[in-house]
């Protein structure tokens, strides 16, 4: 007596209910079903996430937004940020002599 191991299906059963899905549902329907099978994926990945948080006690991580119109500083006793400067210009660089074929 064999024993059936179900898993996965491979490649050929994906094939075959994907085509399957396209006979039932029509070229029109099927993008309307994927988008909202992601929409549900996205749903209860943050689902899951907000229960892994409270069971484990771990405060949810506060929204920040970016400061907008904000100039970039430098710390405290280092060189200031010059801003349109690009390494290029700011070291200058040495062409390599040419090498002679003999």
């Amino acid at each position: 007596m064999t024993l059936l191991a179900f898993g996965m299906p491979a490649a050929p059963e994906w094939i075959f209910i994907g085509i399957l899905a396209l006979v039932l549902l029509g070229p029109k329907k099927l993008p309307e079903l994927a988008r909202g099978i992601g929409k549900a994926l996205g749903e209860l990945q943050k689902a899951k996430e907000d229960f892994h948080r409270e069971i484990s006690g771990v405060p949810p991580l506060p929204k920040i937004e970016a400061p907008t119109g904000l100039q970039p500083t430098a710390p405290e006793g280092s060189a200031p940020i010059q801003s349109g400067v690009t390494p290029s210009a700011a070291i200058p660089c040495q062409e390599a002599p040419e090498k002679k074929v003999s």
